[in-house]
């Protein structure tokens, strides 16, 4: 096998890794951001801590869209609902931006995922459209930038603005908020891969077809 060959097979392998980053990565974020264990905090016991179950508010854990508090007795948890509702001194606005920009985010990743779909289909003409704007490129750069700006948001407006009571200041990063971070780093992995290996089409009779790598080397007067 030539030196061609091998480039261009590992190239193809790298690309389809990047494919399988990218939709694992998307599925992890949408995961994450669709639970409530962004932020956790350690349960209290309502008599050591003077707490009034009926007056003070005891949140358990909450993400994007949910928040759930701690049951009076500690044992189980108690009433979940919208993140306002369920945390103290949080602006509603504020995290209805957040989920708003969370929302635009997963749609920006499931129409990604769409036009990879279609352009995996055998018909030419959508598929060298597609590879040749860039658009699942665009559409899941965009949706990671976004999603990126919510939990930003998220991190400074809400987990760290939402009151605490006392025995909760070790509060912690929950299974939420890590799967969807590792989620958004495979995202960048594998748009990297994917934008940089995906072939582009062929638009001369004659002409080979190649990638932004290959066609970059052979301006510079190298065979693709």
């Amino acid at each position: 096998m030539s030196s061609d060959q091998c480039t261009l097979l590992a190239g193809r392998i790298l690309f389809r890794v990047g494919q399988l980053l990218l939709a694992i990565g998307i599925f992890m974020t949408i995961l994450g951001m669709s639970t409530s264990h962004w932020v956790v905090r350690p349960n209290v016991n309502y008599s050591t801590h003077k707490i009034q179950a009926n007056s003070t508010l005891v949140t358990q854990n909450f993400g994007l869209f949910i928040a759930c508090r701690q049951s009076e007795y500690g044992q189980s948890r108690g009433q979940c609902g919208s993140i306002w509702e369920n945390t103290n001194f949080v602006s509603k606005d504020t995290v209805r931006f957040i989920q708003f920009l969370s929302v635009v985010a997963g749609i920006l990743f499931v129409v990604g995922v769409a036009l990879e779909i279609v352009q995996l289909l055998p018909i030419s003409k959508y598929r060298n459209f597609l590879a040749e704007n860039r658009l699942v490129e665009m559409f899941s750069g965009i949706g990671t930038v976004v999603m990126l700006t919510s939990m930003v948001i998220f991190a400074g407006e809400v987990k760290n603005k939402a009151e605490r009571v006392s025995g909760q200041e070790d509060e912690k990063s929950g299974w939420s908020f890590i799967v969807a971070l590792m989620g958004l780093t495979m995202c960048v992995l594998g748009l990297v891969l994917v934008t940089m290996l995906r072939d582009l089409p062929i638009k001369k009779a004659g002409q080979k077809g190649g990638t932004w790598l290959r066609v970059a080397s052979r301006a510079s007067g190298q065979r693709a």
